[in-house]
């Protein structure tokens, strides 16, 4: 048994461990067979970190890796939901090529349920093969045994979430290289016991490793370890200027969905309060316990550093953080994710490189979570499978510039059911435009990113049946742009794009 590490002795939050000096250049000299820390957050919008700007917490240990890296601003991900963007994260394609539409334990209405074929490529698979030991801890949430998926190791957790206190529920492989899962309990905060197993892991491999911490916080029910109870609560969290959003003057869906705050079952409020003020009450409690689990998270990151920094392995291991999806902190009164909108859809994307050039920079790239798995494999000098739908931007590492620019993120949808009922939708972002499709219901929306970068108005007007003045010729354009990227990604799910009048 493993008993859950303590930050420091006295309960203390970790500061920022001492930073390893990493060449710098304006070129690269990339290490041969690096190791790989890959870190995978759950469900962090990019506002919520402070290297991307957040001012309600600290995060230095994720800040670390920006400083000492490269620092991604518009970071995307496909389909904004756990399971299919973690399996996105292994292949580097899309839901409908590895067949993850929606997490496992819904069905999706209309579609087929997801299914991970195991014999399809991933990064870890192709890592194993060239002589990397592998391993994953942490969120797996995938329908498939992760010896399967090409891991030496793994140590993993039935669900999606909490309790972040239950020893129960842990699943793994008794040795390095079995097939075999048996179940497992383990006492203490569960953010802090995977940090012990990951380390455990690490402990019992041969460079060069691959491993993949991916963390359950900031999940629901946003269990913060007991010291960070109370972090907050003398703190007044302000509300985001779209939070009293009413939805009228959007498609259908945004009303429909249930993902309000005043409306959360997480938290027990006074029965006296208004609609109003239980909306505001809730918005609190959720907060709180969401920076109490994310301050978590970057503490066992530095628990992380420290090991590599005591070991001498830090200026020999890339170091990735991303997340599956971002988040809604309020924002259109909203928690969860799901929507094609700006919060949900925003992901961080940094990666430390010894020896890359640009460190401590920020790039404005378009990046895309089907981008992942291809860098890290031109990172250490494999090919790229055909299959493999994102691009590398292990160039920019190097010192060049990407060849070519992504002109749009497409982004599919799919899990319409209990509790959220989210209607499917795919869409299009441009720089400045986003054009979604809510295929099933044939509704749409178009916003202009420059003008309403809080996405409150949408341009398809008199209940769809005519577009804004001014908007016919985008309108237009994104719609043909839209069909070509769903042939270019190979994506014959949903409905065909066709824009027709309202009840069609």
């Amino acid at each position: 048994m493993i008993a859950a590490a303590t930050v420091s002795a006295q309960g203390e939050p970790l500061l920022a461990t001492k930073a390893t000096p990493i060449e710098s250049s304006a070129t690269s000299s990339l290490p041969r067979r690096p190791n790989i820390l890959w870190i995978t957050g759950e469900g962090v919008p990019q506002p919520a970190l402070s290297c991307y700007g957040g001012r309600l917490l600290q995060t230095p240990n994720i800040d670390r890796i920006a400083n000492e890296g490269i620092r991604f601003e518009n970071s995307f991900c496909t389909n904004g939901l756990c399971a299919p963007s973690r399996a996105t994260l292994l292949t580097g394609t899309y839901s409908h090529v590895n067949g993850i539409l929606g997490n496992p334990e819904f069905y999706s209405l209309g579609d087929p349920p997801s299914r991970f074929d195991a014999a399809q490529e991933t990064v870890a698979k192709i890592l194993k093969r060239n002589g990397y030991q592998t391993g994953m801890v942490g969120k797996w949430h995938l329908p498939v045994n992760p010896a399967k998926a090409g891991f030496d190791y793994f140590v993993y957790k039935e669900g999606a979430g909490g309790p972040y206190y239950e020893p129960t529920g842990f699943l793994g492989n008794p040795s390095l290289g079995s097939e075999e899962i048996q179940k497992f309990r383990y006492e203490g905060y569960e953010t802090d016991v995977m940090t012990d197993l990951c380390l455990k892991g690490l402990k019992q491999f041969k460079q060069p490793w691959f491993m993949m911490m991916q963390f359950f916080n900031t999940h629901r029910p946003w269990d913060p370890p007991h010291k960070y109870e109370h972090l907050y609560d003398d703190v007044r969290i302000p509300e985001p200027g779209t939070f009293w959003d009413n939805y009228d003057h959007r498609a259908s869906p945004a009303g429909r969905a249930r993902m309000r705050i005043e409306d959360m079952p997480d938290f027990n409020p006074p029965a006296d309060l208004t609609g109003r003020q239980r909306k505001q009450w809730n918005y609190q409690r959720y907060m709180r316990r969401f920076f109490g689990t994310l301050r978590s998270q970057d503490d066992n990151i530095g628990r992380l550093f420290q090991y590599l920094d005591q070991n001498g392995l830090t200026g020999n291991t890339i170091i990735v953080y991303t997340c599956d999806h971002g988040f809604f902190l309020g924002d259109h009164g909203w928690f969860d994710k799901r929507f094609m909108y700006e919060q949900a859809i925003r992901i961080p994307w940094m990666i430390r490189c010894p020896g890359a050039a640009g460190r401590g920079t920020v790039r404005n790239d378009w990046v895309i979570n089907i981008d992942n798995a291809p860098t890290i494999l031109d990172l250490v000098g494999l090919p790229i499978p055909a299959e493999m739908q994102g691009k590398s931007i292990a160039p920019i590492l190097r010192g060049q510039s990407l060849p070519g620019e992504r002109p749009a993120l497409y982004y599919h949808y799919y899990e319409f059911g209990t509790p959220h009922w989210v209607a499917p939708h795919y869409g299009i972002r441009t720089e400045r435009y986003k054009l979604i499709s809510y295929y099933t219901r044939n509704e749409w929306e178009l916003f202009d990113l420059e003008k309403d970068p809080d996405e409150m108005e949408n341009l398809v007007i008199d209940n769809g049946r005519h577009i804004q003045q001014g908007y016919d010729t985008v309108f237009k354009d994104l719609l043909a742009q839209l069909t070509q990227l769903r042939e270019r990604y190979n994506d014959n799910t949903g409905y065909p794009v066709k824009f027709a009048p309202p009840g069609d």
